[in-house]
This record gives structure tokens, sequence and C-alpha cells, in this order.
């Protein structure tokens, strides 16, 4: 039998249930966040290049966001890529 703490875990438990419910959400949130940026960014994919070149991107750059994995927002590569060449 497990010895209960004073907060209701188990003794000795590696993580509490809080904080594992807390990484969910996270995730999911992330992964959503991440889902709605792709549809974003997917609907600038019939965006003329002129239309592309005012609001600051390219279509290599877009293309490039877009063709990261589905769990990665593609608003933040852009943006770290953006970053890169500033350097």
């Amino acid at each position: 039998m497990d010895m209960i703490t004073y907060a209701g875990h188990a003794a000795g438990a590696i993580e509490p249930p809080h904080a594992l419910r807390d990484r969910i959400a996270h995730t999911i949130s992330r992964l959503a966040r991440a889902h709605r940026a792709r549809r974003d960014f997917d609907a600038l994919r019939n965006a003329s290049d002129h239309i592309l070149e005012d609001i600051g991107l390219t279509r290599s750059q877009l293309t490039s966001a877009l063709n990261s994995p589905f769990w990665v927002d593609p608003s933040v590569k852009l943006a770290s890529s953006r970053n890169r060449r500033r350097r």
C-alpha cells in the first residue's frame, strides 16, 4: 500500500497529477496554435508574389515554413529564419 503525503499524492511520486495535466494541456494548446497558424499560412499559398512582398515574405520562406512537421508552428519557424538572416 502506498503512503499518502499531505498533498494527497503517493509518496515518492515522480510528478504530481496536476503537473502532468498541465503538460498535456500545454501540448494540446501548442498543437492547436500550430494548426491555426498553418491554416493561415496555407491560405497565403494562393497569394500573388506582389502581396507576399507587401507583407515581407517570399514564396520560398512560406514554403519552407509550411514544410515543417505538423506540430511546429510555421510562424515560429519563419521568425527564427528571419532572426538568423539579420545576424
